[in-house]
């Protein structure tokens, strides 16, 4: 498999993307409501994360639509992601100061630049969006 220049682009940009809003954009009463299934803070930093997906495909010519639906799809992955490692860290009483936090949070990371990695499988895939 060769990886093309426009597949390149796209994953950087969209790592790009999330470390803006995953740290820039990601604010303590988000952080807090995480761990509870549906609460307002967890879904506002998915949907954050959805909305930025679907503006990096845009700017990088996939169709509007496809655009659409490729940032929601982030933003379901990724909400349940941050639930999962949340509760990890809740049920465990994890901190900073301890090992496996930062692991949760390695494989947390992981799995949304894995998201990534799919979200262009799926572009790559679809012979109307290239």
């Amino acid at each position: 498999m060769v990886v093309t220049m426009f597949e390149l682009q796209l994953i950087t940009l969209l790592m790009i993307k999330h470390v803006v809003a995953d740290y820039f954009m990601q604010y303590s009463w988000m952080i807090k409501d995480k761990a509870t299934y549906g609460a307002f803070g967890g879904t506002a930093h998915a949907s954050w994360h959805g909305i930025l997906t679907g503006l990096v495909l845009v700017l990088c010519g996939i169709p509007l639509i496809f655009s659409i639906a490729l940032g929601i799809l982030d933003s379901i992955i990724h909400y349940h992601v941050d639930y999962v490692k949340s509760n990890v860290w809740k049920a465990k009483k994890l901190g900073p100061t301890d090992q496996l936090y930062w692991v949760t949070h390695g494989i947390d990371q992981l799995a949304h630049f894995m998201t990534y990695v799919g979200i262009i499988l799926l572009i790559e895939e679809c012979a109307v969006c290239v």
